[in-house]
């Protein structure tokens, strides 16, 4: 039996290596007599770097920039194409999992040092960018990769307005005479997981502002805000993108990036999976494992779990899914996978969770392949 292990990473606890790895000694004490192949993913989030320098040659760098309350971080990125192109993950520079959940203010986080990171990669002489938008702490709409690159968001007294999304309530007017002309002149691909719109009940600061630290009244206020930013770019992009499609990813990146880049936006899971050949490797494969952090029915607007399912089933390949925990709405996965596993042993907390994903994950894995091993029997 040959069984490919294909999972995303657990975030803030198992990279996707690490995760395939612990379902792999899972199943192995079980069917030990199997074939087993490990093809971390993901989805243009955080470990996106890691899983594409397995699948081509290229050299990791390492730059201190500003993290999403502007502080120094070391972040790293990835030259790829013989230094032609850049890979970039907002996570690295401003990523959730660089700040405690008691900092965690999406009305001051700031893309700032992920602007830091291309105008680097700028400066290599880099020709194409890919920037992955997954896992990021921030709320606006890509306004400090715009102050980054040297563009000017003034006041109506017509000075800078400080960094983060809520700043944006005092935007009064935009100035790109400044910006770094080699903006222009490059490739710039955005990997993301999501087509949430900018604005709206469905777009960034409702839907993914929650997670980031905002409560019900920030939710509406930062929607305000990025909505007057928005509308302040028609003029400079000739284009409304508040309902734009994927334009709602990294709490609407995209929107800043547009004023910049002559952007496209991919679809990030797909992007990875050709990059990395997922066909070529299902090839004869009997069984996908898959997984994330979290799974819910989300998972099927573009996650790395739905990504290799959807392939998978179209081979006719049975697919079973392991995330750390499932959200309260989990039923339409199951049109897309054969079976979906939490790993939680008991009630915890978020800290011990963590700590445990690991043994967590090998035993849950275990009782699963346990499960197949006696459905040949009975």
């Amino acid at each position: 039996m040959k069984i490919l292990i294909a999972p995303d990473s657990f975030k803030e606890s198992l990279d996707a290596m690490a995760v395939a790895t612990c379902i792999e000694n899972g199943f192995s004490q079980i069917f030990n007599d199997a074939e087993f192949v490990k093809l971390p993913l993901a989805d243009g989030g955080e470990g996106t770097v890691d899983v594409l320098l397995q699948a081509l040659h290229g050299e990791k760098k390492f730059s201190d920039v500003s993290d999403p309350l502007n502080k120094q971080v070391n972040a790293h990125w990835a030259l790829l194409d013989n230094d032609s192109t850049a890979l970039i993950e907002i996570a690295q520079a401003s990523g959730l999992d660089l700040i405690s959940p008691v900092q965690r203010d999406p009305f001051v986080t700031t893309t700032f040092g992920t602007g830091q990171l291309i105008k680097q990669a700028l400066d290599l002489g880099v020709n194409k960018i890919i920037l992955g938008l997954g896992g990021s702490a921030t709320n606006d709409a890509g306004a400090g990769i715009v102050q980054a690159l040297g563009g000017k968001l003034l006041d109506i007294q017509g000075q800078p307005i400080a960094l983060g999304g809520i700043a944006l309530q005092k935007l009064h007017s935009i100035d790109l005479s400044e910006v770094d002309p080699r903006c222009k002149e490059v490739e710039f691909i955005v990997a993301c997981d999501v087509a949430n719109p900018l604005c709206g009940e469905n777009g960034a600061s409702y839907i993914f502002g929650p997670q980031k630290g905002a409560n019900q009244n920030m939710v509406v206020q930062l929607d305000n805000a990025i909505l007057n930013f928005a509308q302040l770019a028609i003029p400079l992009t000739g284009i409304n993108h508040t309902d734009s499609q994927g334009f709602g990813a990294a709490g609407g990146v995209p929107m800043g990036l547009s004023l910049l880049f002559d952007i496209q936006i991919k679809t990030g899971i797909e992007m990875v999976l050709d990059i990395v050949g997922a066909d070529d490797t299902l090839n004869n494969v009997d069984l996908v494992i898959t997984g994330e952090g979290q799974m819910d029915n989300q998972t099927l607007q573009g996650k790395t779990p739905y990504g290799i399912a959807k392939r998978a089933q179209a081979r006719g390949i049975p697919v079973i899914a392991i995330a750390g925990s499932l959200g309260k709405e989990v039923e339409a996965l199951y049109t897309k996978m054969d079976g979906v596993f939490g790993t939680v042993r008991s009630p915890q907390t978020l800290e011990q969770v963590l700590l445990e994903a690991d043994t967590n994950l090998i035993r849950t894995a275990r009782n699963i392949a346990a499960m197949l091993k006696l459905g040949k029997k009975i």
